[in-house]
């Protein structure tokens, strides 16, 4: 007598092996678009922890701050923070409604001053695109600062943070000497 699987056997087996690969491969996607809404979301956090960090130094070195705008806000300020290498350079932070891109120029002359002649002594930094919203408040004491942000298709971004009347200085980059006129650039915090 031979010892065979008869048809029926064989197609039951076959038919629960398609069920055991069609639940592992749902799994399996299931899984990567889980994983790819999960990086989607870090980078966003990434990035707008990084914008908050950039304006919050901005305002916190800041010697004066100017905020005017009704729908959304435009930040004049002359601060010690840099990205451009400028000392204590004019900053101003707004959006360009037409194209919703929050902007940041850095210059060391003042945002009011630029015209097509001096235009080459602004930098200008595309902060971030589909920026629906930006506002800051200022407290009547002028020591607490309110920050919204609203991006497309994200929750807004509301940061609040101290602000001391007087403005910190910020270390500036110097040099000290080792043996014969050699010198060694000290450590920074930027």
């Amino acid at each position: 007598m031979k010892k065979a699987f008869t048809l029926i056997e064989l197609v039951i087996s076959i038919f629960l092996l398609g069920l055991i690969v069609y639940f592992l491969y749902s799994a399996v996607a299931n899984l990567q678009k889980s994983n790819r809404i999960f990086e989607h979301k870090s980078q966003n956090a990434f990035k707008n922890q990084k914008i908050l960090s950039l304006l919050e130094k901005d305002i916190f070195y800041a010697k004066n701050l100017n905020i005017s705008g009704h729908q959304n806000t435009l930040v004049h300020m002359q601060t010690a923070n840099t990205i451009f290498d400028i000392d204590h350079p004019y900053v101003t932070w707004f959006i360009k409604p037409d194209l919703q891109k929050l902007v940041r120029f850095e210059s060391t002359l003042p945002f009011k001053n630029m015209n097509v002649r001096n235009s080459a002594y602004y930098h200008m930094s595309i902060i971030s695109k589909e920026c629906e919203k930006f506002k800051i408040h200022q407290s009547k004491k002028k020591d607490t600062i309110l920050i919204y942000l609203k991006f497309k298709d994200e929750e807004p971004l509301v940061f609040e943070f101290y602000k001391p009347l007087q403005p910190i200085k910020k270390k500036k980059k110097s040099t000290t000497k080792t043996g014969k006129n050699n010198t060694v650039p000290a450590v920074s915090n930027k």
